[in-house]
């Protein structure tokens, strides 16, 4: 038992070192993603963009979910609570006449919807705590090749959406087609940005022609980091529930051992003192 407490301590101090790695990843591109994809969106809905990526497919039959999940175990309900959230937009989009085109990175997602019989397009195990925007460009890049062609009629992601390590949650978002945010600054009411609050040179054409396709990049890299991040912190989470448990259990079974050898001894003891009593 103390070998194992000894092992779940060592896992929870890697798991904390990883986190302190992956935190600064996700929490500094943050506000240049979120930045970069209001402008654009909010740009799109006043209608003055003409972009393939702003159209809506509505006319398609086939929509691809992009479900990420962890390589490793032992992260407490980190995966568990990603798959229930895939699931349910699965059975949501899994409609008559319509194709889904499930792709799912990490093993741990991997091996369960390949046991529940779902049928994985593409699975991906590259992903780990060593990817770079490079690696996510790849995919987004994929993505967008699909949707400007009209061959799909949108891109959803569930992830687990990071905001401190006391919070951090399940999410789906729609990665394509791009649509208008809201702020919260904004009590119920939509925000929008015109091009009046911006002067652009060469020009807002030709820069949000480039802006566009960069921003659906920075929000799927945006999601990997932040289940990155989500992952480390329920893995310190359950190895230092793990180790509190075993520490717990150690306590206990010694105070157990030694209360049954001291009344074996007190046994012995007896049992001696009983013969010299009966010699006399």
């Amino acid at each position: 038992m103390s070998n194992i407490c000894k092992i779940t301590r060592t896992m929870e101090m890697i798991a904390t070192a990883r986190f302190k790695k992956s935190y600064n990843s996700a929490v500094g591109t943050r506000p240049y993603t979120e930045k970069i994809a209001e402008l654009v969106s909010s740009l799109a809905a006043g209608g003055e963009m003409d972009h393939p990526l702003l159209r809506n497919n509505e006319n398609r039959d086939s929509n691809i979910v992009l479900v990420l999940t962890s390589n490793r175990g032992l992260c407490g309900g980190y995966n568990c609570n990603v798959i229930r959230l895939a699931d349910e937009k699965i059975q949501e989009l899994g409609k008559p006449g319509k194709n889904l085109d499930l792709r799912v990175a990490g093993k741990k997602g991997i091996q369960y919807f390949k046991f529940s019989g779902h049928e994985i397009g593409t699975g991906y195990t590259q992903f780990d705590d060593k990817t770079t925007y490079a690696d996510v460009e790849v995919l987004a890049d994929e993505f967008i090749e699909l949707y400007s062609t009209g061959e799909i009629e949108a891109v959803h992601v569930v992830y687990t959406r990071f905001e401190s390590a006391g919070k951090f949650y399940p999410e789906q978002l729609t990665l394509l087609p791009l649509s208008s945010p809201m702020t919260e600054k904004e009590e119920g009411t939509e925000a929008r940005i015109t091009m009046a609050d911006y002067i652009f040179s060469p020009g807002a054409e030709k820069i949000l022609q480039e802006l566009i396709p960069t921003t659906v990049r920075t929000r799927l890299f945006q999601c990997f980091t932040d289940a990155l991040v989500s992952e480390q912190v329920a893995r310190m989470r359950a190895m230092k529930a793990a180790t509190d448990n075993a520490t717990q259990m150690i306590q206990d079974l010694s105070r157990q051992y030694n209360r049954a050898r001291q009344n074996q001894i007190t046994g012995e003891l007896l049992d001696i003192l009983g013969g010299v009593e009966a010699l006399k």
